[in-house]
C-alpha cells in the first residue's frame, strides 16, 4: 500500500508561493509594460494661434486694409459733421428773422440730416466689423487645418493653445512651423464692404 507523503505546512507555503509569484510577476510586467507604451503613445504639442493670426502676412494685410477704409470713412463722416454744424450755426443766425412755422420746418429737416448721418455711421461701423471678422475667421480656419496637419505628421495626441495655459516648455511648441506653411498657402485674404462680401 502507498503512503501519502505529508509535506511540512512551512513547505506547504513556501511552494504555494514559488506556483503564485510567477503569475504575479508576469501580471505586473504586463501591466506595467502597458502604462509605459501608454506613456510613449501620448505627446503633446503647443500652438499660439492669436500670434499666428498677428504675425501672419494675410493677417497683416486684413488689418492694413481695415484702417486704411475705417480713416477713409472717418475723414467721410468727418467731412459731413462739418457740414451739419455749418447749418446748424446758420439755422441759428437765422431763427430771429424767420417765422415759427418756417424755423420748425427747418428744425425737422437739419434734425432728419442728423439721423442719417447716425444711421450711416452705424451702418459703417456694422459692415467694417463684419469685414475685419470674416478675414480674421477665414485666417483662423487655414490655420486650424494647418496644425491638424503638422500635428497628424508628427504623431501629436493632443494639441493645446497656449493662451489657454499658464507655463509651457517651447520644445512642445510648433507655432512657427505654422506660420511659416500659413504664408505659403495663404499670403492674402480678399475682403469688401459689402455684407455680401462678409458672409
Amino acid at each position: 500500500m502507498n503512503k501519502m507523503i505529508v509535506l511540512p505546512r512551512c513547505f506547504r507555503q513556501l511552494l504555494a508561493l514559488l506556483i503564485i509569484f510567477p503569475v504575479i510577476s508576469a501580471s505586473y510586467l504586463a501591466f506595467a509594460q502597458e502604462e509605459e507604451l501608454k506613456a510613449e503613445e501620448v505627446r503633446i504639442g503647443v500652438v499660439d494661434r492669436q500670434q499666428i493670426m498677428r504675425d501672419s502676412e494675410a493677417g497683416a494685410g486684413v488689418r492694413n486694409e481695415f484702417e486704411a477704409l475705417e480713416q477713409t470713412f472717418r475723414n467721410e463722416i468727418g467731412t459731413r459733421e462739418n457740414g451739419l454744424r455749418a447749418q446748424q450755426e446758420e439755422l441759428n443766425r437765422q431763427r430771429s428773422i424767420l417765422t415759427p412755422e418756417a424755423f420748425s420746418d427747418r428744425e425737422a429737416q437739419f434734425a432728419l440730416k442728423v439721423e442719417e448721418l447716425q444711421r450711416d455711421v452705424a451702418e459703417i461701423n456694422k459692415q467694417l466689423d463684419a469685414m475685419l471678422q470674416y478675414g480674421m475667421r477665414q485666417i483662423d480656419m487655414k490655420t486650424i487645418q494647418i496644425i491638424a496637419e503638422i500635428a497628424e505628421a508628427k504623431n501629436y495626441t493632443l494639441v493645446l493653445d497656449k493662451t489657454q495655459l499658464l507655463m509651457v516648455n517651447t520644445d512642445y511648441e510648433f507655432s512657427e512651423e505654422v506660420l511659416t506653411v500659413l504664408n505659403e498657402r495663404l499670403p492674402k485674404v480678399e475682403i469688401t464692404l459689402t455684407e455680401e462680401g462678409t458672409e
